[in-house]
């Protein structure tokens, strides 16, 4: 099977746990690969929806879950666990995580200190395509963060190695615009930045994007950007990459 372009989303997804409308929704925008963020996972409720097994039908997609916080952390007296999910058409030949800190500490009450991850997924195409996922510490005033600069230099530090060798897509919920200084580091790594002129966080009508992709080779890019309804305070932001969509 081949295909003459992929379908790249990211989307936070803002804990909804409704997973049967989400990869419906996917499916109706036509997406191969989707990097989720702040995904919130009951592994005895939520398990068998992800793995196909629930009453709807996301068997069309393979999910790679990565927790960032345990029950314990996340305080709710619940066996849930958050954190990022790959979700593809295509299965992953291999995938990857790594922790941006800060460190874990027992229960996080404040999205600038909670830890974070990255996650990497590497897709078997004709050529070695890496997809990165993150989510990078949030302020409550959008100010600069020390803590998001300090993840997005782990990240530059993992994926520089790996920049070499095809493309690479990072895709991310970053809590700052593409020309952040928090994020310059992920710049000089990733040179290759791929947003929408409009905002995709719904909530906040004054905010430059903050949902976007970056790559570590130039591509033709369409970016697109999606409402998700219901589902989710973040809209569906779709990158069509043009030439790198084929099957090995």
């Amino acid at each position: 099977m081949s295909q003459k372009n992929l379908r790249i989303a990211t989307w936070n997804i803002a804990s909804n746990k409704n997973y049967d409308a989400i990869a419906a929704r996917m499916a109706e925008l036509d997406i191969d690969i989707c990097a989720l963020q702040e995904v919130s996972l009951d592994t005895a409720v939520d398990l068998p929806a992800m793995f196909g097994r629930g009453p709807g039908n996301t068997s069309g997609y393979c999910w790679h879950f990565t927790p960032a916080l345990a029950p314990e952390e996340l305080g709710s007296g619940k066996n849930e666990y958050y954190g990022l999910a790959i979700v593809s058409r295509i299965p992953p030949s291999r995938t990857a995580a790594f922790q941006l800190g800060p460190g874990h500490t027992g229960s996080v009450g404040d999205a600038e200190n909670e830890p974070r991850i990255l996650q990497v997924a590497a897709l078997p195409l004709d050529g070695p395509v890496l997809i990165g996922n993150t989510h990078l510490a949030a302020t409550k005033d959008w100010s600069l963060s020390a803590v998001r600069r300090s993840q997005a230099g782990k990240i530059a530090g993992l994926l520089r190695p790996l920049a070499t060798q095809g493309p690479l897509i990072l895709c991310g919920d970053f809590n700052a615009e593409p020309s952040s200084s928090d994020l310059a580091e992920i710049r000089q790594a990733l040179p290759y930045f791929y947003s929408s002129l409009e905002r995709t966080y719904s909530q906040d009508h004054g905010r430059p994007p903050i949902d976007f992709f970056c790559s570590s080779v130039p591509l033709e890019v369409n970016i697109s950007v999606f409402s998700a309804g219901d589902l989710s305070d973040h809209n569906i932001v779709v990158a069509t990459f043009d030439g790198i969509g084929s099957r090995a």
